[in-house]
């Protein structure tokens, strides 16, 4: 009966990771999708930024345009931001125009939608290899998998096919979109003036300080997290360059709580060094769900006489943390350093 309820839990965590595998993929198949949609089928035309649509402290900018007919049309762009930035008027803007659909465009330099799916579709590849690597699939996966898929489509029956049939689906939160007749009904008005208002001159007054004091401590950060990175890159380097590599077993999982939070598991590893001695060492890097199982058989990076280097040896892998501090200080460096060069911007 223990074995019965460890083997569900197992199963039960394998599944929600591969549903957040399967959420992630889908949600960055669709951002990376339509931005590839819109490349293969849109027009690129120049667009002059006319004045901008307004609602709350929303900005959506307005353009004109000329398709290559001749025909002159005028768009309002669905992202809107509280920035003021970029939606200067007589500013000269690339666009995306549909063909058919001159009242839909999007800003051709504006990739961040792009990327965010790119990372989604990273972030999903890796939870999908988590699952089907931390866990054996067996009958359990495939129970605990049913259950999900049944409670998700009474969810989506109850949505599309309510009880009620006074509530319409367009009700349900998980459909509501924003309508673009909302925006299109605010008037068109030039950014500057709307900028030169006081409140709004007070409310980025209050933004741009809240920034500057913001931005010394980004910067302390960005030097903290590169000074680690380059900290870890060099005992990686003289490991990977004067290390030894030997087969080792994963023998058990030590796992560890800080405060509330779930429990992080990590690998508990005995190999055979080249002297013939058994040695036992806890791997540096915890995960939940645990990356490996016991008894999983894996490679180890040891340095001869110093035990406590030694690491699970997983390739490339091995510089992803480095990689990530590198990536993660430079962005906070020059993001702080650009603040306290520009703070009026």
């Amino acid at each position: 009966m223990f074995g019965l309820l460890i083997g569900g839990l197992a199963a039960l965590n394998q599944v929600a990771t591969l549903i957040g595998a399967l959420v992630c993929g889908g949600l960055g198949a669709l951002l990376v999708g339509n931005a590839v949609y819109w490349r293969l089928h849109a027009v690129r035309v120049q667009g002059q930024v006319i004045g901008v649509r307004q609602r709350a402290n929303c900005f959506n900018a307005v353009y004109r345009y000329v398709l290559p007919s001749g025909e002159t049309h005028e768009a309002t762009s669905l992202e809107g931001s509280d920035s003021v930035r970029g939606k200067q008027t007589g500013a000269l803007v690339p666009l995306w125009v549909m063909p058919g659909k001159p009242a839909e465009v999007q800003e051709a330099r504006n990739h961040i939608v792009t990327l965010i799916g790119a990372v989604l579709l990273v972030v999903a590849a890796t939870l999908f290899y988590v699952a089907v690597t931390a866990w054996r699939v067996g009958p359990m996966t495939w129970i605990v998998a049913a259950v999900f898929l049944a409670h998700f489509a009474m969810r989506v029956r109850a949505i599309f096919f309510p009880s009620d049939p006074s509530l319409r689906p367009s009700a349900s939160p998980f459909l509501a979109r924003q309508p673009a007749a909302a925006i299109q009904a605010a008037p068109v008005r030039r950014i500057e003036d709307i900028a030169s208002l006081p409140q709004q001159l007070a409310r980025e007054a209050r933004q741009r300080a809240s920034i500057r004091r913001l931005a010394p401590f980004l910067l302390i950060a960005a030097v903290g997290l590169v000074g680690l990175g380059v900290h870890q890159s060099r005992a990686l380097l003289r490991l990977e360059t004067t290390g030894v590599r030997a087969p080792g077993t994963v023998t058990g999982l030590e796992s560890s709580r800080s405060g509330n939070s779930a429990p992080v598991y990590y690998p508990l590893v005995t190999y055979t060094a080249g002297g013939g001695q058994t040695l036992r060492f806890k791997d540096t890097t915890g995960s939940n769900p645990p990356l490996y199982r016991v008894g999983a058989s894996v490679t180890v990076l040891y340095r001869a006489g110093e035990a406590k280097t030694a690491i699970i040896d997983r390739g490339l892998w091995n510089w992803l943390p480095s990689l990530l501090l590198f990536v993660l200080g430079s962005l906070l460096g020059v993001v702080s350093i650009r603040i306290l060069r520009h703070p009026g911007a």
